[in-house]
């Protein structure tokens, strides 16, 4: 199932494209934001974290046939955030048995329904690609993230810990 590149994706306002080196800036720039250091546990990533969390990006779609893409507005080619799959092999007990969910925005551009948008491209590619449902774990204060899961599909299957916290694992079959 590998693959050397992620398809392009294309939705009314927005372009989603294979990572590439040179969006490290970009999502640098997204991950040290206040609302991102609470999704990483209190703490901002340093440049060496948000480094290796773009080669596992890039890498994902070479060695697993499926990642994230970074996601950007067409009017402006602007940087808007990251949505995608991934299979982490996060310390969650039990292991996920699905690709893994995830998404972020840059605060500059929410609440314009791009979420929606690159969701719904995301979603239709994994239903095309994948014979298994996918997955995504939030944490339950982060209700943006779960009312977008929700309305998308995903249904609460429980609780698990991760990291020392209770986070929300969803399915979506």
């Amino acid at each position: 199932m590998a693959t050397q590149q992620a398809p392009q994706l294309e939705t009314e306002r927005l372009i989603l494209k294979q990572f590439t080196l040179d969006d490290f800036p970009a999502l640098k720039a997204c991950w040290a934001t206040p609302e991102m250091a609470k999704i990483n546990g209190g703490e901002n990533p340093t440049a060496e974290m948000v480094w290796t969390r773009l080669l596992r990006y890039i890498g994902h779609w070479q060695a697993l046939g499926y990642g994230y893409w970074a996601v950007f507005e067409k009017s402006t080619n602007r940087y808007a955030g990251s949505f995608g799959f991934q299979d982490a092999h996060r310390d969650i007990t039990p292991a996920l048995e699905y690709p893994e969910a995830g998404w972020t925005l840059i605060p500059e551009v929410r609440g314009k329904g791009y979420a929606s948008e690159a969701l719904t491209a995301i979603l239709l590619w994994a239903d095309q690609t994948f014979s298994s449902p996918v997955c995504c774990i939030i944490d339950e204060e982060n209700k943006r993230s779960n009312y977008l899961a929700e309305r998308f599909g995903f249904q609460l299957q429980k609780y698990v810990n991760y990291r020392g916290k209770r986070v929300r694992l969803l399915i979506r079959r």
